[in-house]
């Protein structure tokens, strides 16, 4: 088994990936039109809580256009209904109240679900009104239909994130990876029933060695799926989190095309994952194209002051500790004992709330929050210690000398601020008879201003 995780890690940063300028670009937008949407619009009253990512914004799996195509981030507008107010009157009002501002007057176009910003710089931003009625669900509204329909989109989204832990990340990974095949190819498969394909193949009790890089999880996921879509012949369906079916956006001839692709992309993915070394390059070329593996000149690009939680997250800089060789602790990880970290952040500044779960956002966070950290469903008996590291990264880390990485002993709940932009995370070990057995992540994108 060759695994190649050097060439991933770089085709995915050179060719796959949203570099960082355009993401802070994006994160920046949105901040901004957060701040307008809550504080000065026609329609701040009405704004029930912060803009809400959702889709590939919120997933995570957002890629690097094709030449001459833009990208989009989808975000929901919290909402609150009014009992006078049809349906189609939520995006009517919501792009009354951009066209009034200068900053948005001449830049929005009127969808069924959404009102979408045009920005110069080759990208729009979908604004979906999301309301939480007074039977307690969540709906976002078709404007031609005059209806409501019945959604929860950060459900879908926490169950991505959720399932992107047990993969140690690389779910997202391989997501961006078919994306990538996807949009080189006839397939015409929505990112939302992709992305839940792959990710319904996620299982806690996979191999140990199935999700432990990027082509390894590929390379099982992609089998996993072909296994399961292999015989049907028709679209098996895929849960969108509230018992609606998602692959009702996928054609028939869709999925018959899809079905092929995947039987094609698992026999040569593990043909190229099995291949020794002098050859799995060029097998992994016949299905990446000649830019995998090529010689790169953005290695220079692995210093601190990137922004990618996925270049440093588990590669030391200066001062930052390791359990093990500073704190003399064993990292011995058992399957049996887990937790998970739940991260919160407060509320708007402007209306009053319980702490929201970060999960529901795609774990991004506006600058000047309160966070907590919350030791969870631990399956671990006490007595044990649990173990603390915070570690920053991005540019502003480095201007402010604040990349952190101590590890300190504390109790069940850590509180943070969000005081800067930037990709961090926070860790936490379970630490039992002097053995670090049960360890999780929970990763915090603080967005610009």
């Amino acid at each position: 088994m060759t695994e190649r995780i050097r060439e991933f890690n770089a085709f995915l940063r050179d060719h796959v990936n949203l570099n960082q300028t355009r993401v802070s670009t994006l994160q920046a937008r949105v901040s901004s039109l957060d701040t307008f949407l809550s504080e000065d619009s026609s329609i701040s009253q009405l704004v029930a809580d912060d803009i809400i990512p959702q889709g590939s914004f919120a997933h995570k799996t957002i890629i690097r256009p094709l030449t001459g195509n833009d990208f989009d981030a989808d975000v929901l507008l919290p909402m609150e209904e009014q009992e006078d107010w049809q349906p189609k009157k939520y995006t009517i009002e919501l792009q009354k109240a951009l066209e009034a501002s200068s900053r948005y007057r001449g830049k929005t176009t009127l969808g069924k679900r959404c009102v979408t910003i045009n920005y110069a710089d080759d990208f729009h931003i979908d604004v979906v009104p999301f309301v939480t009625r007074a039977d307690g669900d969540t709906y976002i509204t078709h404007r031609i239909n005059n209806e409501w329909i019945h959604q929860d989109p950060v459900a879908l989204t926490e169950w991505i994130e959720e399932s992107s832990r047990t993969t140690h990340g690389h779910l997202i990974r391989v997501i961006r990876l078919i994306k990538y095949l996807r949009d080189r190819s006839s397939l015409n498969v929505a990112s939302v029933v992709l992305t839940a394909m792959l990710t319904e193949r996620v299982h806690s009790f996979a191999g140990v060695d199935d999700y432990q890089n990027v082509s390894t999880t590929l390379v099982s996921l992609v089998e996993d799926l072909n296994e399961h879509i292999g015989s049907c012949a028709t679209a098996p369906w895929v849960d969108d989190r509230i018992g609606q079916n998602l692959a009702d956006r996928l054609s028939h001839t869709g999925f018959l095309n899809l079905k092929s692709q995947v039987k094609t992309w698992a026999n040569k993915m593990r043909a190229a994952l099995d291949a020794p070394a002098n050859e799995s390059v060029e097998k992994w070329r016949q299905i990446f194209g000649d830019k995998f593996g090529a010689a790169t000149t953005s290695e220079v690009a692995l210093s601190a002051s990137a922004d990618s939680v996925e270049t440093f997250k588990y590669r030391l800089v200066p001062g930052e500790q390791d359990i093990e060789r500073d704190h003399h602790i064993p990292v011995r990880i058992s399957s049996q004992h887990r937790f998970r970290l739940v991260g919160r952040m407060s509320a708007t500044r402007k209306r009053a709330g319980r702490f929201r779960p970060l999960s529901g956002g795609g774990d991004h966070v506006p600058i000047g929050r309160s966070l907590t950290f919350s030791i969870e469903d631990c399956t671990v008996e006490q007595p044990y210690d649990i173990y603390w590291k915070v570690r920053n990264s991005g540019v502003e880390a480095v201007k402010r000398n604040s990349l952190r990485g101590e590890i300190i002993k504390g109790g069940p709940v850590k509180t943070e601020t969000s005081n800067f932009a930037g990709n961090h995370w926070v860790q936490a070990w379970i630490v039992k008879n002097g053995v670090a057995i049960a360890t999780d992540i929970q990763e915090v994108t603080i967005m610009p201003r």
